[in-house]
């Protein structure tokens, strides 16, 4: 699997960073190659990786552990908890694969006002998503997120910058069954 270089920002983290479904509508068929990709990635993943964190500059540990169940037609949700220097995140969202306009989608927000839908592209037999918290006028952090489903792994990378102070807090966390 590619490596992603994003991150997990650390103060965001403290705000218990939540990636939660928005509702995305797509017809009930769809490419059925695309959603049994999509569903390729149902079952229990778990992960373990690093991130730097902007505040001190150390290298922390972070240990996860990810759900993902099918939902739907075309749709899959993730759920899981990650713990990082004492500090747990809920993560949480949708993929689907949208048939209308296709492409893949995922679907996130936070409690720390980030939200948007990620849009997915194929990669060889895999698929990349990225998300980049376009709404970050007015706020105290920019964050960007993407996700590798990849050769039977999950990839996670994060990426956090605080704006008033122009720190990085960045994360990578490659995920097994």
């Amino acid at each position: 699997m590619r490596s992603l270089h994003r991150a997990l920002p650390a103060k965001v983290m403290g705000c218990a960073i939540v990636l939660a479904s928005l509702p995305l509508s797509g017809p009930a068929f769809a490419a059925q190659e695309d959603v049994d990709l999509l569903k390729s990635y149902v079952g229990d993943w778990r992960g373990r990786g690093s991130a730097v964190l902007a505040s001190t500059g150390n290298e922390e540990t972070v240990v996860c552990r990810m759900a993902v169940e099918d939902t739907g037609a075309a749709r899959i949700t993730f759920d899981g908890r990650c713990t990082l220097a004492g500090r747990t995140i809920a993560v949480a969202g949708t993929m689907i694969w949208n048939e209308q306009v296709g492409q893949y989608e995922a679907a996130m927000s936070s409690v720390a006002s980030f939200q948007g839908v990620a849009i997915g592209r194929r990669s060889g037999g895999g698929i990349d998503f990225e998300l980049i918290n376009r709404n970050a006028e007015g706020k105290e952090y920019r964050i960007e997120a993407a996700m590798a489903l990849q050769d039977a792994q999950i990839g996670m990378d994060f990426q956090i910058t605080d704006l008033s102070t122009g720190g990085v807090t960045t994360a990578q966390v490659p995920f097994t069954q």
